[in-house]
């Protein structure tokens, strides 16, 4: 039912409990590695399952990226994808919350929109709610869409990090009366470092988004990503 799409470079430190937190509950896993110089791809290859099928692309630059993303698509059969990035993890029940609400969207929706909790400082702890500055439609705060119904005329266009999924020419991200909240969320990795300084540098845009400070919370008992906890 569900493909999941992963394009990575340089994640060596997060990708393997990223991929290990949704393998499970997926039925194909597209991982595509862009260049990494770091031990990414060794950790993707340390995980024996028949679901992955794994592709070293080369380097990509910020429309080399979209592009990708549309062979994947065109790769894809599932009637669902789950976009997973290599610095996302998820709780299972988490998981299971959003595959189930998935299975069970109406035939009008295009998408799932779903919550994130932003780590900062290390993997126990995320940034408020409050400091969430993203809409879509009537949802606030930290959000993104990871689940996307594969319909025909899906497609990327744009240049990375403004890409968006588009049905037909119009972005999914507004059509919210087509899009459904599923109030559960995955943790998000992407302020923290996720490899070797000199290996981080050669990924765009990565050093912007490193953080290490900020108002934060902790997480509750049980809910750190099993994936990250073994």
């Amino acid at each position: 039912m569900i493909t999941s799409h992963t394009i990575v470079k340089n994640e060596q430190r997060f990708i393997k409990p990223s991929l290990l937190s949704v393998i499970d509950h997926v039925d194909r896993f597209l991982v595509w590695d862009t260049g990494s110089t770091d031990a990414t791809v060794k950790e993707i290859k340390s995980i024996n399952s028949n679901k992955i099928d794994f592709s070293q692309k080369g380097a990509a630059g910020r429309n080399g990226l979209v592009k990708l993303r549309n062979q994947q698509i065109a790769a894809t059969k599932t009637p669902w994808i789950l976009l997973l990035d290599g610095d996302e993890v998820w709780p299972e029940k988490n998981l299971i919350q959003l595959i189930k609400a998935a299975e069970n969207a109406s035939i009008n929706t295009l998408a799932l929109v779903n919550r994130t909790r932003n780590a900062i400082g290390d993997v126990y702890h995320y940034l408020p709610e409050s400091s969430g500055r993203y809409r879509i439609g009537p949802w606030s705060g930290n959000l993104n869409i990871r689940a996307i119904k594969n319909l025909p005329g899906l497609k990327v266009i744009g240049s990375y990090p403004d890409e968006a999924y588009t049905i037909n020419g119009r972005s999914i991200q507004d059509q919210p009366e087509r899009l459904e909240f599923v109030d559960t969320w995955y943790l998000h990795l992407t302020h923290l470092k996720r490899s070797g300084w000199r290996h981080q540098a050669k990924v765009v845009d990565r050093l912007k988004k490193f953080k290490w400070w900020g108002r934060r919370e902790k997480l509750k008992p049980g809910e750190l990503p099993e994936a990250l906890s073994t």
